[in-house]
């Protein structure tokens, strides 16, 4: 039991973080918790609850500041790893465990058309559900030109907690602000200034995008709800893989936390390794993250909307491979759900 526990947690913040992180540098873990447990952390403030007496107007929460000492590279964005409409699945596993999925989807946004926007369903299986289960989505919308992050939203429903997280980014004032809800009301503030952070999505598309050859330490300011990370990303070599998708040729990547603004996860991207496929696209196609006993796997076993041998192995996998549970990210939620775009 206890155990099942502890790989339901480290599924929670690797495999984000590694789908995010991994699929942010290769998404890359976005390894870290890209949903920070951190929200009520110092330099977090509450908002008086509608209805409440008020006392006095709460004073705004004094941002986070980058330090001084991280020069981060001012990298350009290269040929966009994915395509509008196009759908991948990642399935985790530990000791050949079924441990979650993790559904992404990258958009056009019909509203906004200078806008892409990209998507993830994160689930735990039916075994971890048995001790915690979990059922988040992720959502970021950013420039297509510039991958400037624009929002972030986060829905995180885990048991009985439900909370909404609300991004928005100010580059005059190089100011981020996340603003966490619970559905019994109120609302916390986190405030992180300095630099221009990217978003999960958009950290991803900018480190696939570019060359990756053994080598390269690469560094990214990677923004998710209420946790700012500075992830370096070693290219340790070349490798030869097989998946359930079949015999890749791969570049492996081994992150790193180089800073973040909640001291108490740093260890998330420790032992951590994404490959990604060595051609031009950098699809991640299998992330490890060591735990207390073995290793957490995440497989991508799943692509559609994509051409027939996108990722040069196989063809597409039928839409159907996509799990039912993960249609619906609103499910139990609250906060009413924003306009979802179109492909």
């Amino acid at each position: 039991m206890y155990s099942i526990l502890r790989i339901r947690k480290i599924l929670a913040r690797r495999l984000a973080a590694a789908l995010i992180a991994a699929l942010a540098a290769a998404i890359a873990v976005a390894a870290a918790r890209p949903i920070a447990r951190a929200a009520d952390a110092a330099a977090s403030r509450p908002i008086a609850r509608a209805g409440a007496r008020p006392a006095r107007r709460p004073l705004p929460p004094k941002p986070i500041a980058l330090p001084d000492n991280l020069a981060i590279p001012d990298y350009r964005p290269g040929p966009n790893p994915f395509r509008a409409g196009e759908t991948l699945v990642y399935a985790a596993s530990w000791m050949d465990v079924p441990a979650g999925n993790a559904r992404i989807t990258f958009l056009r946004n019909r509203r906004h058309p200078e806008l892409w926007s990209g998507l993830m369903w994160l689930d735990t299986s039916r075994v971890v559900d048995l001790v915690y289960r979990m059922r988040d989505y992720f959502r970021e919308d950013f420039a297509i030109g510039t991958l400037r992050p624009d929002t972030i939203q986060i829905f995180q429903h885990e048991n009985r907690r439900i909370y909404h997280w609300h991004v928005t980014f100010d580059y005059p004032a190089h100011m981020v602000t996340a603003v966490k809800t619970g559905r019994r009301g109120g609302a916390t503030i986190r405030r992180f200034t300095g630099g221009d952070p990217l978003g999960p999505f958009s950290g991803a598309i900018m480190a696939l995008s570019q060359r990756l050859k053994p080598g390269d330490d690469l560094k990214f300011d990677i923004f998710s709800g209420g946790n700012r990370y500075v992830f370096g990303f070693n290219v340790t070599g070349r490798e030869r893989i097989t998946t359930a998708l079949g015999t890749f040729e791969t570049v492996r990547i081994e992150p790193s936390v180089i800073w973040l603004s909640e001291g108490s996860f740093r260890g998330e991207a420790r032992q951590t390794t994404i490959w990604v496929t060595d051609d031009a696209r950098h699809l991640p196609v299998r992330i490890a993250a060591a735990v207390f006993f073995g290793d957490v796997y995440a497989d991508l076993v799943s692509v559609s909307g994509a051409p027939f041998g996108a990722l040069g192995q196989t063809a597409a996998a039928p839409a159907a491979a996509i799990p039912r549970a993960m249609t619906n990210p609103y499910a139990g939620l609250p906060t009413p759900a924003p306009d979802a775009p179109t492909p």
